[in-house]
């Protein structure tokens, strides 16, 4: 980004985005297990937790998770309720779901009829909706509001047009097209990750690398990368803060200000929904939480994604590492929590 260097966060948001907090004793345990605490007997990975921390979803091919086990081999999501132990298996999912803030609604990818298909479920009634326009095209990465009214997804209808940006509404039933046509009809659009409450959707155009962001109260886009080619990692909640990946490490634009921090060499991997903390990997693959002029390590070694909860209290994240845990010995990755005390 040419801007990078020259730009500087807000005062209160600079010393968010320079360190992390190290909470009183924190604690790391296993997710990726069974009720009573058995370990999996496949790999888990691809963890997600909602704003609170109570639920965090992953995929895993661990075939002893939950009590009525799997109808035939291969790689399931699941949602688990960490407050209660609950967990529940979701046969038909092809990605790990995104919840909503409440962990109701989980919004994930499945078959369709021939193509890959746009899917949300209230997990409170087992109502399962396709979501998307025919069912002959394909719909994928979908993120859900906090609220859990609004799914922004990418919808493909190749080869007649371009990959595009849309936005469902599950109260109305509607859907709008949130990202611009661009002007050749090569180039796709990708990536979109939503605010809290539907606002704002962040996107990013896959020939040009431009990210933009839609604000959809105002009809207005704006551009939120400073030139280099980026990708968008997450928007966070409250839709103050955009985290980006470029070929020369991670960028995160304070939307209100229009400062940018720069991290050459460096992946931010999750930003909490708050936008004052962040997970960075570094080269080692060390996962630190960034805050108040601190930082924390919260997974080494093999650690990989990664998700914070509100305030940083909680990060999920998977790793193959055995010495995360005691009693960790199926050779596999698991999801592990950290909670800050």
């Amino acid at each position: 980004m040419k801007r990078a260097t020259a730009c500087l966060l807000g005062a209160a948001l600079l010393v968010a985005l320079t360190g992390t907090t190290a909470s009183a004793a924190p604690h790391t345990d296993r997710v990726s297990t069974a009720a009573d605490g058995t370990q999996g007997d496949g790999a888990s990975s691809a963890a997600f937790t909602t704003p609170n921390g109570r639920y965090v979803s992953f995929r895993s091919s661990a075939t002893n998770l939950v009590p009525e086990g799997i109808t035939h081999p291969g790689t399931y999501a699941y949602v688990r309720d960490l407050r209660t132990g609950a967990t529940t298996k979701m046969e038909n999912a092809l990605s790990t779901p995104r919840l909503s803030a409440d962990g109701r609604w989980a919004t994930y990818t499945d078959w369709g009829i021939r193509k890959i298909n746009v899917y949300l479920t209230d997990l409170t009634t087992g109502t399962r909706t396709r979501i998307g326009g025919d069912a002959q095209d394909t719909a994928g990465s979908p993120e859900i509001s906090a609220n859990g009214r609004y799914i922004a997804y990418q919808w493909s209808g190749h080869p007649q047009f371009p990959t595009r940006i849309d936005l469902y509404d599950r109260v109305t039933g509607t859907t709008e097209t949130v990202s611009e046509g661009p002007a050749d009809s090569t180039r796709d659009m990708a990536n979109p990750s939503i605010s809290g409450d539907g606002r704002l959707v962040a996107y990013q155009d896959g020939g040009t690398g431009d990210v933009w962001v839609a604000d959809r109260a105002t009809g207005t886009r704006t551009e939120a990368d400073d030139g280099t080619p980026s990708t968008v990692v997450q928007l966070s909640v409250n839709g103050r803060v955009l985290v980006m990946d470029s070929a020369d490490g991670s960028y995160v634009r304070d939307l209100r200000t229009g400062g940018v921090r720069h991290f050459p060499g460096d992946k931010v991997r999750a930003v909490s929904p708050d936008g004052r903390r962040l997970l960075l990997q570094d080269a080692q693959s060390d996962l630190w939480l960034l805050h108040g002029g601190h930082r924390v390590r919260v997974g080494h070694g093999s650690a990989a994604d990664g998700s914070v909860s509100a305030q940083g209290r909680t990060v999920v994240w998977s790793s193959e590492d055995a010495d995360v845990v005691p009693g960790d010995t199926n050779g596999v990755y698991d999801v592990f929590r950290w909670r800050s005390r």
